[in-house]
């Protein structure tokens, strides 16, 4: 498994604006301890730095979400790899150019051997994304409701004009009802995507298996029967609730019951700390911050 490591001081300072200037220096500094464990291949120190910065970081952090995900993949723990590295690539943590692409490469490689542990011990896995998971994922990006809200007004301002050249120089009314039909089809395609992908992911939200593996079952409760194996790093979608256990779907349709804290959901404001919770907030490892 080859993964991309280098770490970036820069960016992250820049993240620090956020917080208080006491915040700040704390975060600074288990993020400093982070890097110099991790430029020292001691990645289960480079692992807990980072997490305790992740802690006190109030907002989400491309850089150390980047971070966390490629030290966890020095350690085999290729769930947690992969939760940290999917939210490195989510808009919402704002990812350089260069970080997007580090974790995108660190991220193919923890799936590949993801897919190999899956077919060694039968364990079920999600299927890789494709272009159009991407898409889908894009469109719930806010940008696209300005696109389609600034299309709607566009199309009442042309509505009135195009009323007033009906009346008073109809030879003109041809070029105005083109540009409705234009600003229409904009205001309700992307419009109507939008609002369908970002009600999809409140009701279903994306999770990954943070454990090495982790039993299904068919009911909430140790004592239910398990009706399979999910792999640690799979995408599933969280469907329901009960105390202690989450009801979660894979791609294909295959749904069980598992453990509340061996799932942690990608939109969260915080991310899953290391024991597996769902710590809101933690960032990831990594190596190639030189965002």
């Amino acid at each position: 498994m080859t993964l991309r490591s280098s770490l970036s001081l820069v960016v992250f300072v820049i993240v620090l604006g956020w917080s208080t200037l006491a915040s700040a220096d704390a975060v600074d500094d288990a993020f400093v301890e982070g890097t110099e464990a991790a430029e020292r291949n001691d990645w289960s120190s480079a692992a807990a730095s980072f997490e305790t910065a992740s802690a006190l970081l109030p907002q989400r952090s491309a850089v150390l979400s980047y971070n966390l995900g490629t030290a966890y993949a020095n350690l085999g723990d290729l769930g947690r790899s992969t939760y940290h590295l999917r939210r490195a690539t989510d808009w919402r943590a704002r990812p350089t150019t260069e970080i997007l692409e580090a974790a995108r490469s660190n991220l193919a490689a923890v799936r590949r051997r993801a897919e190999l542990d899956a077919t060694t011990s039968g364990a079920m896995i999600d299927r890789p994304q494709t272009t159009w998971d991407l898409l889908v994922g894009a469109i719930a990006a806010p940008w696209v409701a300005w696109i389609s809200l600034l299309s709607g007004l566009g199309f009442c301002v042309a509505l009135y004009v195009h009323r007033r050249w009906l009346r008073a120089q109809p030879r003109r009314a041809g070029a105005s009802r083109a540009l409705l039909i234009v600003l229409a089809l904009v205001f309700t395609i992307p419009g109507g995507l939008h609002g369908w992908s970002v009600r999809a992911a409140t009701a279903q939200p994306e999770a990954i298996v943070l454990p090495a593996a982790v039993d299904a079952r068919e009911g909430p409760g140790q004592h239910r029967s398990v009706s399979f194996t999910l792999q640690g790093g799979a995408q599933v979608r969280v469907l329901d609730r009960s105390p202690g256990w989450s009801l979660v779907k894979l791609p294909g349709g295959l749904t069980g019951w598992v453990p509340e804290a061996s799932v942690a959901r990608l939109d969260a404001v915080r991310a899953a700390g290391s024991a597996g919770g769902s710590r809101e907030g933690a960032p990831a490892v990594g190596k190639r911050g030189d965002a």
